[in-house]
């Protein structure tokens, strides 16, 4: 393992958003480039846990880091990708609001998803790198932050992605100093004891308050690219 006295710091010139495109780009499917994107996340991002991460795919072949990836975030329920599913459910019909608002806002700022899902971690990641404040940091707090923590500690300690996944933690808490994630709308069902799935007849029982589902509920206005936008509606 990589001592803590020998892991590289991070580049106190680079951008926030030069840091979040890069992690993107390690959390997305790995690509023939992998290993050029990790060198240039260590060098600007930093910190131990990247550095474990890199030493641990080090030792690994393309196919070999095709497969672990597969295996941690395609086969693993707890370790699913798409940040929807952590938020409402995988049955509730708000996840499909929620995608198709993001699809909405990929659109107006001519965001590629590259044929991925819109709620997928990496493009979610990849969409707050080209945004300005404060809807990034809107993004973060509602989309970023909850489904990150479920799934990184779904993970064992020596998981290499638990280690890409607790760097981009904290990269995006050292740059939100004090952020905290909301209750998801799934956690907030489960809470109140209803069902997280749209299901007829469940016997759920009265909703005892209402259910705050997303930015907008909070009364916080978005502002991409330099130009007002309305906030993700979900």
């Amino acid at each position: 393992m990589t001592s803590a006295a020998s892991y590289p710091p991070a580049s106190a010139v680079a951008s926030f958003s030069t840091k979040l495109a890069l992690l993107s780009r390690l959390l997305s499917y790995p690509a023939a480039d992998f290993e050029q994107v990790l060198s240039m996340a260590l060098a600007t991002v930093g910190g131990l846990p990247l550095a474990e991460f890199q030493q641990a795919l080090s030792e690994l072949d393309q196919d070999q880091r095709e497969e672990l990836y597969t295996a941690t975030f395609d086969v693993m329920p707890r370790c699913v990708p798409y940040v929807s599913i952590h938020l409402f459910g995988e049955e509730n019909f708000k996840r499909g609001e929620f995608m198709a608002a993001l699809n909405s806002q990929y659109e107006l700022q001519q965001f590629d998803t590259e044929g991925e899902l819109p709620d997928h971690l990496a493009v979610i990641l990849g969409y707050a790198a080209s945004l300005n404040e404060p809807a990034r940091r809107e993004l973060v707090e509602f989309c970023l932050l909850g489904p990150l923590a479920k799934i990184h500690s779904a993970l064992p300690d020596d998981h290499p992605y638990r280690f890409a996944l607790v760097a981009l933690d904290d990269t995006l808490r050292g740059n939100y100093p004090g952020i905290q994630a909301p209750l998801s709308p799934l956690d907030q069902m489960r809470q109140h004891g209803l069902c997280p799935t749209v299901t007829d007849g469940c016997n759920c029982g009265p909703q005892p308050q209402p259910i705050i589902d997303g930015p907008l509920e909070h009364g916080l206005a978005a502002q991409a690219g330099g130009s007002s936008t309305s906030s993700l509606t979900f």
